[in-house]
């Protein structure tokens, strides 16, 4: 199998940036900063953060099938991307650049607006990757550079506040509108330089109408189902800590805001740096296997960070949060590698190319993994009295409840999911022998 080069895959890998730079705030920054610096109520806020969310998620089934039945001469996913970059940028500006009396619905319809064009963007680019090569592990490379990208994208949006702060002192602008001003010029450049400089693969066969017997079949497989149910538990977790971050490193740790960004930026270099031996070993026991291993390290680690945790000690801490990144970027890129040799089985089960549809289903099971548990955490922390408000004195009471969701919630979610990975029947053997089946009816259809 051809090994695709390098700068094809990074070209591809490029619009990951910009959307990094927009989920990390969107599940850290922006929910405590409407909440705090704006000035909304903290339950308003978590609620219209999950609405968004949980409207926004039938979106991506539709958007996916949509893209598979697009046929134009620039591919199936490439002039979605375009679109919903236009769209992303407008309601990023929007978003990140709210002054103090904007209303609820304001952030409503302007996050609304920004999750439909991140959706556009998100299940276009997720979906165009696994038409880049059949093989077994260029998938996992093609995936693996798509996460790199990702982390870059998180490692940018940052270090970049800290290095304006830095450089310009006491007339630096907002955190909030650095981060969208880095957003906002890394969209366009970044997908204008993958539709140019990366292929995409052709469609596979006519695209035919969806009915309902096609979904429940779909859904009828044991290895979708596995791969979604393991989706959703890797994605609750780093919601839970998403969401819980600033709270605890900051509220009830006692780190400032400049050193909890340091931490979480340690959290994403170990991350990044570990990809490449992540991938090494997908390739010596299997994606499944791979992943499930960062599962359980990660939720080992994450609980063995906390107790380390001290603004006395910040070198003890920095190594523990960078201990608890190293399998970060693992079972992401592992499991969209896994739902690509997915699309062959389907492919060959269902006579239809639903590469889009696949993706968006997935896309769908991150989404519920990191709307619920701001949707759900931000009202218990306000019914138990926990104040937002940078600066804010808490009681020993709501700190504890925020320390019982930190510790225990991601181990609860990371371990089932490493036990639901094990048992995913996906592996390189199996997908050859469905290529090869695929390769045998195309010749005797003449397709």
């Amino acid at each position: 199998m051809t090994r695709i080069r390098n700068r094809v895959l990074a070209a591809y890998a490029g619009p990951s940036i910009p959307l990094a730079a927009l989920g990390l705030p969107l599940v850290i920054y922006l929910p405590p900063y409407y909440a705090g610096e704006i000035g909304l109520d903290l339950a308003a806020v978590g609620f219209v953060f999950f609405l968004v969310r949980a409207l926004d998620i039938p979106l991506d089934p539709l958007l996916g099938y949509w893209m598979d039945g697009t046929r134009t001469r620039w591919g199936r996913f490439r002039p979605w991307i375009v679109c919903g970059g236009c769209m992303l940028m407008l309601a990023t500006y929007m978003v990140f650049f709210a002054q103090p009396g904007v209303s609820i619905f304001y952030l409503f319809g302007w996050l609304m607006l920004l999750y439909t064009g991140f959706s556009m963007v998100n299940v276009g680019h997720l979906a165009w990757g696994a038409t880049l090569s059949p093989d077994y592990h260029q998938r996992s490379r093609v995936y693996g550079w798509w996460s790199a990208a990702y982390m870059v994208g998180l490692i940018g949006v940052l270090m970049l506040p800290a290095i304006i702060s830095t450089a310009l002192g006491g007339a630096a602008p907002v955190t909030m509108h650095v981060m969208g001003v880095f957003a906002i010029v890394a969209i366009p450049l970044t997908i204008l330089a993958a539709v140019a400089c990366a292929p995409e693969g052709p469609p596979h066969g006519r695209h035919h109408r969806i009915a309902w017997r096609d979904i429940r079949r779909l859904f009828a497989s044991r290895p979708l189902q596995l791969l979604l149910v393991a989706d959703i538990l890797l994605h609750l977790a780093p919601g839970v800590t998403g969401a819980l971050f600033r709270f605890t490193l900051e509220n009830l740790v006692g780190f400032s805001p400049r050193e909890s960004a340091v931490l979480l930026l340690a959290y994403f270099v170990a991350g990044l740096i570990c990809l490449p031996i992540w991938l090494r070993l997908a390739r010596a026991i299997g994606k499944q296997h791979a992943a499930a291993i960062a599962a359980v390290l990660g939720a080992a680690t994450h609980v063995a960070a906390y107790f380390v945790f001290d603004p006395a000690r910040p070198g003890l801490s920095f190594a523990a949060i960078a201990a608890s990144g190293l399998s970060y970027a693992a079972p992401g890129f592992l499991l969209r590698a896994m739902l690509a040799d997915f699309g062959d089985e389907e492919r060959l089960d269902g006579g239809v190319d639903r590469i889009g549809l696949l993706n968006a289903v997935m896309t769908t099971a991150q989404k519920l993994g990191f709307a619920l548990p701001v949707g759900f955490l931000f009202p218990i922390l306000s019914l138990v009295g926990f104040i937002a408000v940078p600066g804010a004195v808490n009681d020993e009471d709501a700190l504890r409840w925020v320390a019982i969701f930190w510790i225990t919630l991601p181990v609860m979610l990371l371990l089932p999911a490493a036990a639901v990975l094990t048992r995913i029947p996906l592996n390189a053997a199996r997908l050859a022998t469905t290529q090869q089946a695929l390769a045998k009816s195309a010749s005797t259809t003449g397709c």
